[in-house]
């Protein structure tokens, strides 16, 4: 049983810390996320590294790498914050579905230029009623002979509102199938389609890539924009959701162990009562323990990572990663306020904004609760 990176992997990682430190740092990452400003030239330089290709194959421009290299990719990406892993892996997902699911032309049209970084993605499967239930979605689509007629509107949909953006997009186009799932279709919406309307949510979390409501009011999509079958859109959403729930996890290992060596570089200089706040017991037993228990999950992710590379089976596995991740990310995050004490308040600590980008994780992409109902699924309860 060999625990370590091969030299492919670590030549992968050192790059990729290095790329981080240049292009995605710390301070970079709280400017953009102060001024609420989309990463364009992380975008830019990853563009330029061809991460975009990582996982296309390589018949259309990209590298057909391993989920283990994405892996490394989202956890080293995310060191400052899981926003510029998600300048990638939201539109990774997008065309991962493309691959698997689009046909011949929609693959030549949309992959090649979308590994140069010409092309970008985002996805909408939320609505105001359909969360942690995706298959309540009620977004219209009628078919009307050679495109169908979009009425409806999606909530939370990451990075929808740049430029030459296509989104997509989970529809109902059968309102009658039982259960409701069998009735979806996905179709590929672009957000200056007429009819789509796209407005930027205030959120207090991803403040630089984005979030959006898109409304779509009579909004005619030709039906050459339909990926897989019509009413086998569930198929093309599940089609990868190891990766997903992966890319959920990967990087909250990231961005937790940044703030939780900042918790403890602070802690070895703060001194209160003469002495460093490490050397109190309540503090350092407390970021030992979160320590433990981070490098526990990280293993959890990469025996993921290796499982989806060796196709076995692992919905269980990935729920679990993603559901400690997250979790172990908002103790960490928590426990840095507290040891921070009133300056973890401050934008200059990036505590706060951990903190806040933490939550979102226990929610995001599936809920812990979700997660917990998935894992007891599997174990056949």
């Amino acid at each position: 049983m060999d625990f370590s990176f091969s030299q492919e992997e670590e030549m992968w990682r050192n790059m990729l810390q290095d790329f981080t430190e240049k292009e995605a740092g710390r301070e970079y990452t709280r400017d953009c996320e102060t001024e609420k400003r989309f990463p364009q030239e992380l975008w830019d330089a990853g563009c330029k590294q061809g991460f975009l290709g990582l996982l296309i194959p390589e018949e259309y421009g990209g590298m057909g790498s391993t989920a283990t290299m994405y892996a490394i990719f989202m956890e080293c990406l995310a060191k400052y914050s899981y926003e510029n892993a998600s300048v990638f892996s939201v539109p990774m997902f997008c065309a991962m579905n493309l691959v698997a699911h689009g046909t011949q032309q929609q693959k030549d049209r949309y992959l090649p230029p979308f590994v140069k970084g010409e092309q970008r993605f985002s996805v909408a499967i939320t609505e105001p009623e359909a969360g942690s239930d995706a298959s309540a979605v009620s977004c219209i689509a009628e078919d009307k002979g050679d495109y169908f007629v979009l009425n409806g509107q999606k909530q939370f949909s990451t990075a929808a509102h740049l430029p030459g953006n296509i989104i997509m997009m989970a529809v109902r186009t059968d309102k009658d199938a039982k259960p409701a799932r069998n009735g979806i279709s996905v179709l590929l919406v672009p957000n200056d389609a007429e009819g789509i309307e796209v407005k930027r949510l205030p959120l207090i979390v991803r403040r630089a890539i984005g979030t959006c409501s898109v409304f779509c009011g009579d909004a005619k999509i030709p039906k050459e924009n339909l990926v897989g079958e019509l009413n086998r859109g569930w198929d093309v959403l599940i089609g990868h959701l190891e990766l997903e729930r992966l890319a959920g996890a990967a990087p909250n290992i990231g961005e937790a162990q940044s703030c939780l060596d900042d918790a403890v570089e602070y802690a070895k200089t703060r001194v209160q009562f003469g002495k460093p706040i490490c050397k109190n017991q309540g503090i350092s037993h407390m970021l030992a323990d979160l320590q433990a228990q981070l490098e526990a999950v990280r293993l959890l992710v990469y025996r993921s990572a290796w499982m989806i590379d060796n196709k076995i089976p692992c919905r269980r596995e990935v729920s679990m990663a993603k559901l400690l991740a997250g979790e172990i990310f908002y103790a960490i995050t928590t426990a840095a306020m507290q040891t921070f004490g009133g300056y973890s308040f401050l934008p200059e600590s990036d505590v706060e904004r951990h903190w806040r980008i933490s939550k979102l994780f226990t929610i995001g992409g599936g809920t812990s609760q979700i997660q917990r109902f998935i894992i007891g699924r599997e174990m056949g309860m």
